[in-house]
C-alpha cells in the first residue's frame, strides 16, 4: 500500500535501486528473506504435513523480478528454448491445454481399440531440490546476459527464511537449494532446469511444471520395452540432476476399450514394480481406465454438494445478492474446473450436474417448496445452463487455441475435406470421424462441430474478449441451451 500510494515519488527511487542492483549483480540482504506462514489444507492441525507453506518475499524484489522475468522469457522464446511437451507457467498454455492435449491423443487410441500404458511420475518436492549449482550450469549455457546471470546468481543464494504462526516468528533457516518460493522468478527458473527432461525419450513425454506423464500405444513387447526403457531414462536424468521420484506415488494405468485384454504387464523404476491403477487424478480431473468421466463427476458434485451445504449451514440467513456470490465462487467454480474437457455426453450426468444448481436456486432465494419451479427461479436470479456454460467454455478454449497456439493448433485442428461456399465458413476445421460415442463425446469431435457452426462473422473474431461477448450473444439467442437472461447470464466468463 505505501508504494501504491507513494508511486511518483518511489517510482523514481525504485528505477535507480533497480539500476544499481543489475549493474552491480546484487540484491539487498532483506530482499532475500522469505516469511512462510503455514496455512492448513486438512486432517490433523498437530501434524506439519497437514500445512501448505506460503512464501512472502520482498515486494521491492517482487518489482524487480517481473522485469528480468519479461525480458528474460522473451529471450527464451524467441530462441525457441521451451519444450513443446511442457505446458506449466508458459503463455497461451494451461492446465486445460495439457489436459486436453494429453486426452486427445487418449481417446484417438482408444478409438482406434489400441492399449495405451500410462506412467504417472511423482516428484518429492521438485521445487524445493533444485540444485543451485546446477540450474547456473544449465543457464550459463543459454547465452544469457552474464550481469543477468550474475544477478540471478546473487538472488539464489544465502537465502533465509523463518516460519510466521500464532504471532511468533521462528528463528531464521539457510535456504541452500530450491527455487524460490513466492517468488516471480521461481516458475521460470523451474522450467529452465527441467527443459531437458523430454530429450530422448522415445515415447510421448508431458509436462505441466514438475507433473509428468509418459505413454505410449502398446502393439507388442517391443513398445512395453521401449517405454520401460523412457522410464529408466527419466530415473537417469533425476540421478544426474538431483531430482527425487517419489516411488510409492508414481502409478501406471492401462487404457484400453476391452477390458478382457489379459496380457500381463509390469513397469519398474528403480527395480520396484510400479503400482498399477484403473484411474488417476490428474491436474485435477480424473482419468479412468475406459475413460469415462462417471468417477471425475460423481467427485465434482460431492465436491459442490459438501460446499453447498456449509452455505446452508452459516450463510442461511444472509441477502439474496450474497448467497448468489457465495455460489457462483465456491460452488459453481468447482463444478466447472476444467469442463471444457470433462464435458460430459451424457445426459445422466448433465443432469446430475445441473441439480447442484437447482439446489443452490433454492437456497439463494430460501425457497424450498417443491412444487415452485426451479427454472423459473434460476430464470430470476440469471443464472444460465451448466451445460450451456460449458459450451462456452469449450468454445473460448478452442478460439485460444486457434488463435494464440499455432503449435497446439497444428497439432489439434486439421484442415476440412471440403468448404461448402454457400453453407461454411472459410475458418471450418475437420470434424474428427470417431467409431465410439467416447470419442465421440470428446472435447475435439464436440467442439469442432460447434466452432463449425459459428457464424463467419463470429469464427473471424480474433481478440478474445469480443468472441466471449459474440458467443454469450449467440448463446443468450440459441432457445435449445436455455439460458435466460441476467445479471449472472453476463458473467458467463467467470
Amino acid at each position: 500500500f505505501f508504494l501504491k500510494n507513494t508511486k511518483l515519488y518511489s517510482s523514481i527511487i525504485l528505477a535507480e535501486l533497480f539500476s544499481q542492483s543489475l549493474q552491480s549483480s546484487t540484491l539487498p540482504d532483506d530482499w532475500k528473506v522469505g516469511k512462510v506462514v503455514p496455512l492448513h489444507k486438512s486432517g490433523n492441525t498437530h501434524s506439519p504435513l497437514n500445512y501448505r507453506p506460503i512464501s512472502l518475499t520482498s515486494v521491492p524484489c517482487k518489482l524487480l523480478e517481473h522485469i528480468i522475468y519479461s525480458n528474460l522469457v522473451s529471450f527464451l522464446e524467441s530462441n525457441s528454448f521451451f519444450s513443446p511437451w511442457q505446458h506449466g507457467f508458459r503463455k497461451h498454455f494451461s492446465c486445460e491445454t495439457q489436459l486436453l492435449s494429453f486426452t486427445n491423443d487418449l481417446f484417438r487410441a482408444f478409438d482406434n481399440n489400441f492399449i495405451i500404458d500410462c506412467i504417472f511420475l511423482d516428484y518429492a518436492k521438485a521445487f524445493d531440490t533444485v540444485s543451485h549449482t546446477l540450474l547456473l550450469l544449465k543457464m550459463s549455457k543459454l547465452s544469457i546476459d552474464p550481469n543477468i546471470l550474475d544477478w540471478i546468481h546473487c538472488f539464489l543464494t544465502n537465502r533465509l527464511q523463518y516460519v510466521h504462526a500464532n504471532n511468533y516468528n521462528s528463528p531464521t533457516v539457510a535456504v541452500t537449494s530450491g527455487v524460490p518460493q513466492g517468488s516471480v522468478l521461481g516458475p521460470l527458473l523451474f522450467l529452465i532446469y527441467i527443459n531437458d527432461l523430454p530429450v530422448g525419450i522415445n515415447s510421448t513425454i508431458r509436462l505441466f511444471a514438475d507433473d509428468c506423464v509418459l505413454y505410449r500405444v502398446i502393439h507388442n513387447q517391443y513398445d512395453v520395452s521401449t517405454l520401460q526403457s523412457d522410464i529408466d531414462a527419466v530415473s537417469n536424468w533425476c540421478d544426474k540432476w538431483l531430482m527425487k521420484l517419489n516411488i510409492s506415488k508414481c502409478k501406471v494405468m492401462r487404457v484400453m476399450y476391452h477390458n478382457k485384454v489379459n496380457d500381463h504387464f509390469s513397469y519398474t523404476l528403480k527395480n520396484s514394480s510400479l503400482n498399477p491403477v484403473t484411474s488417476y487424478r490428474y491436474l485435477g480431473v480424473h482419468i479412468t481406465h475406459n475413460l469415462s468421466w462417471n468417477m471425475h463427476v460423481e467427485h465434482v458434485i460431492n465436491n459442490a454438494d459438501r460446499m453447498l451445504g456449509f452455505l446452508r449451514r452459516h450463510f442461511s440467513s444472509v441477502p439474496s445478492d450474497l448467497k448468489l456470490k457465495l455460489y457462483t465462487t465456491l460452488v459453481r467454480s468447482k463444478l466447472e474446473y476444467a469442463c471444457s474437457i470433462w464435458d460430459p455426453f451424457s445426459s445422466v450426468l448433465t443432469t446430475a450436474l445441473e441439480s447442484v444448481q437447482n439446489r443452490a436456486a433454492r437456497f439463494v432465494l430460501s425457497n424450498y417448496n417443491r412444487y415452485a419451479s426451479v427454472s423459473s427461479m434460476k430464470a430470476t436470479l440469471g443464472l444460465p445452463t451448466l451445460k450451456s456454460r460449458r459450451k462456452y467454455f469449450r468454445l473460448n478454449l478452442f478460439h485460444k487455441i486457434f488463435y494464440t497456439n499455432p503449435t497446439l493448433k497444428n497439432d489439434l485442428f486439421l484442415p476440412p475435406d471440403y468448404v461448402s461456399p454457400r453453407l461454411d465458413h472459410h475458418l471450418k476445421v475437420k470434424v474428427p470421424i470417431c467409431r465410439t460415442n467416447t470419442c465421440h463425446a470428446s472435447f475435439l469431435p464436440q467442439t469442432s462441430s460447434d466452432w463449425n457452426h459459428l457464424p463467419a462473422s463470429i469464427a473471424a473474431i480474433e481478440e478474445s474478449a469480443a468472441f466471449k461477448i459474440a458467443v454469450i450473444d449467440i448463446l443468450l439467442s440459441d432457445h435449445s441451451s436455455v439460458m435466460p437472461s441476467g445479471p449472472e447470464s453476463m458473467k458467463i466468463n467467470k
